[in-house]
This record gives C-alpha cells, sequence and structure tokens, in this order.
C-alpha cells in the first residue's frame, strides 16, 4: 500500500524555501535603500586657502572673493585677517582681495571735480559746479573758495587666478592702489551687424575692489565716448577689469504698440511707449593684464537691468529700489554694471557682481569637477529604480504567499 508523505515532510520544505525568498528579498530592499541615501553624488570640494599680503602694516578690513571661469561670483568674504578659506569645486578660478583702512585724523582739501554730472546722452557737461564763496575776514576782498575736507581711506588691491584640482594655498600680493601701474588700453564698440558705434558710452570697473581712490592728479581714465570709429581709449590699472558700453537710440513710430525694428542688425520687437522711444543697448566683457584692447558687441537688453533717474519712465526690469528697464522716455539711464556719475567708483557700493563676462584666457583650464564615473542625476535615477525593484520583489512574494492556500495536514 502506497505510503503519503508526512505532514513533517512538507511543511518543513516550503516554510524554508519560502523564508529564504523573503530574506533575499529584504536584503536587496535594504541595499537599496542604503545605496540611495549614500551621498554619492554630491560634488567633491577642494580646500583652498587665500593669503594676501599688503605693503604696510595698517589695520585693514579684508573682502577676499572667487570667481569661476563662468564669470559668476562663486564665494566672497569680509574678515579682519588677510587670509581666508574657499570650498570650491575643482575648476579655474579669480581670486581678488581689497584691504581699506579708513583714518579720519588726515584729511586734505577735496580736488575740484570737474564734469561730475552727465547730460541726457552720457556725455560729461564741459564745466562742473562751482564750490560755494566767502569773502576773507568780512572785507571787500576778492572771494575766495572753501573746499571741504577729503579723508581717503588707505587701500590696497591684488588679484591671482589659479587652477584648483585639490587643497591649495594661494598667495595674492596687494599694492596700494594709488602707486598701481596703469596701462592704456583701446576699447572697440560696434553693433552685431559689426558696424561701428559711435557716440556710445563707455565705462570701466574693476572687478572686486572695495574702494578705489586716484587721487588729486590721477591720469586714470575709467570712462568715455567712442569716436566716429567706435573707439574709446581709457587709462586703466594693471588689474581685471569690466568694460560696459552702452547707448540708446531713438525709435520713431507712426502710432503705440508693439513693431519689430532692426538696430546695428539686429531684429528686435519693440513696443512703443512714447514719441520717441529710446531704446538701450550696452555690451560688457572683462580685460584681464595684460590684455590693452578689448571688442564689444552692442544688443538689445544685454544686460537687461539700467539704473533710471528721477523723473525717467522706463519699462522692463525692476532692479532695487531704483526702476530699471531697456525702453525708456529719455536716454539717460544706465546699466547696473556701469556708474551713474563721472566715472568714479563709490566705496559705499563695491563692484562685487554676481555675473562677470568669461575669462577668455584661461579657456584651456577645468571649469567643472565630475562626480564619480556617473553623473549625479544618472546615479540618482538608478538608486531610485534600484530600491523600487527591490520593493516590487518583496510584494510579489508577499502577495504569492497570500494567494497560495495552505497544504492540509493530516
Amino acid at each position: 500500500m502506497p505510503s503519503n508523505p508526512t505532514p513533517r515532510t512538507m511543511f518543513s520544505a516550503q516554510p524554508k524555501t519560502k523564508a529564504r525568498a523573503l530574506v533575499v528579498s529584504m536584503a536587496l530592499l535594504f541595499a537599496g535603500t542604503a545605496f540611495l541615501i549614500q551621498p554619492v553624488s554630491a560634488a567633491s570640494f577642494n580646500n583652498v586657502q587665500v593669503f594676501a599680503t599688503t605693503t604696510s602694516s595698517q589695520a585693514y578690513d579684508f573682502q577676499f572673493a572667487a570667481y569661476n571661469l563662468t564669470g559668476s561670483l562663486v564665494a566672497s568674504t569680509q574678515t579682519s585677517y588677510p587670509a581666508a578659506a574657499f570650498e570650491l569645486p575643482t575648476g579655474g578660478y579669480l581670486f581678488t582681495v581689497s584691504a581699506t583702512y579708513y583714518d579720519y585724523g588726515i584729511g586734505y582739501a577735496c580736488p575740484v571735480a570737474q564734469g561730475t554730472a552727465t547730460s541726457s546722452s552720457g556725455k560729461a557737461p564741459s564745466t562742473g559746479t562751482s564750490p560755494p564763496m566767502v569773502r576773507a575776514n568780512g572785507s571787500g576782498s576778492s572771494p575766495a573758495q572753501i573746499l571741504p575736507l577729503c579723508y581717503p581711506p588707505s587701500s590696497e588691491y591684488g588679484y591671482a587666478t589659479a587652477t584648483v584640482s585639490g587643497p591649495q594655498q594661494v598667495n595674492v600680493q596687494l599694492q596700494n592702489v594709488t602707486t598701481m601701474p596703469t596701462t592704456s588700453v583701446t576699447v572697440r564698440v560696434s553693433y552685431v551687424n559689426g558696424t561701428a558705434a559711435s557716440d556710445a558710452s563707455v565705462y570701466a570697473s574693476i572687478v572686486g575692489e572695495w574702494y578705489y581712490w586716484w587721487g588729486p592728479n590721477s591720469s586714470v581714465t575709467m570712462s568715455g565716448q567712442t569716436d566716429s570709429n567706435g573707439v574709446a581709449h581709457l587709462v586703466l590699472p594693471e588689474a581685471p577689469t569690466v568694460v560696459t558700453a552702452w547707448m540708446w537710440v531713438p525709435i520713431i513710430s507712426n502710432t503705440n504698440g508693439t513693431i519689430q525694428t532692426t538696430i546695428g542688425g539686429q531684429k528686435t520687437n519693440i513696443t512703443v511707449y512714447w514719441q520717441p522711444t529710446y531704446v538701450g543697448l550696452s555690451g560688457s566683457g572683462l580685460l584681464l593684464p595684460p590684455q590693452s584692447s578689448i571688442d564689444l558687441t552692442l544688443r538689445y537688453q544685454q544686460p537687461d537691468n539700467w539704473v533710471m533717474p528721477g523723473g525717467v519712465l522706463s519699462q522692463g526690469a525692476y532692479a532695487g529700489a531704483a526702476s530699471a528697464g531697456t525702453v525708456a522716455s529719455q536716454p539717460s539711464g544706465v546699466p547696473a554694471l556701469a556708474s551713474g556719475s563721472s566715472g568714479t567708483q563709490s566705496s559705499s557700493q563695491p563692484y562685487l557682481p554676481s555675473q562677470i563676462p568669461s575669462i577668455q584666457q584661461a579657456a584651456g583650464a577645468p571649469t567643472s569637477g565630475q562626480a564619480g564615473l556617473l553623473g549625479a542625476g544618472t546615479l540618482t535615477l538608478a538608486s531610485a529604480a534600484f530600491a523600487i525593484t527591490a520593493l516590487a520583489v518583496v510584494f510579489v512574494a508577499v502577495r504569492h504567499r497570500m494567494k497560495r492556500p495552505s497544504t492540509p495536514v493530516g
């Protein structure tokens, strides 16, 4: 008579198989989850220590800044010590250091600024505002000029470029801004179609400089106008400098509304609000020593932030507390990268841009690091897919166990 399998045999084989399947499934689940939450896609950073050496032992305040080669401000910090540290990805960088010390015990008569105001065309008038006049000793003698006292700070500046691929130390030698060497720079400005842009305003600003004191007899020329050939000549310190050119072009239309027009070879849709409507064109570039010339191309809305004086109607972006735009009722606005006065840089608003033009001279340097063999997005998707697969295996195993009927015992 045939013998049936004993209940012990049927009961001991299947639960062991199911247990193994569940153990394997849970192991896959935990492995996938751990792989998902591991920071394998985190960017690798390099510790870069920047040390500044000044020419004097004043109690300076230091401003450190790091720009990458795409032209963006990566990091900046202010400290009372001549050293700073950054955690930076692999790539090429421009480091700037500005040191400032204010001594209000030393003052002298401020130089008379000629042409401190600008006309609607952006050109400086031939004469400036005269200082107040008084008569000495209350007599009828000739009037004498009373000039206010100036307290220029002691200011030093320096920069360095470096390719960062690991922990690194960068040394920056600073110079007093009044003794920095200068160089003559030729700025060529043109439209998109290559035509020379005459009568364009040109302004230069040192990258990362906190306060630049030119002195009463300085030969430095930071601003100017292009001639009939679209050329302007500046005298700039030998330092990284952003040069910006701009101009306003009047548009005459028979009706208000959106029209298409061509400005310097660039087709542009303009919404006419006023008659005439002035359209702002601008272009900028970075001049890095030992360069002595730069070519700029004027484009519509490049950049798109313009600082407008009071009483000027404009349409466009909004920058801070001042209206900004590229279409205005008067040709008197300036780009945010430029100065609205005679071209002197303000100490209250240092030039620390969030973005500057690319450093063309260092184009061969690496611009970014790799996060392992795969990119961060690929690793994240792979981890998510792995975890979902593990969950599916567990779900199928549990569902299979619930649906399968129990083996009768006895």
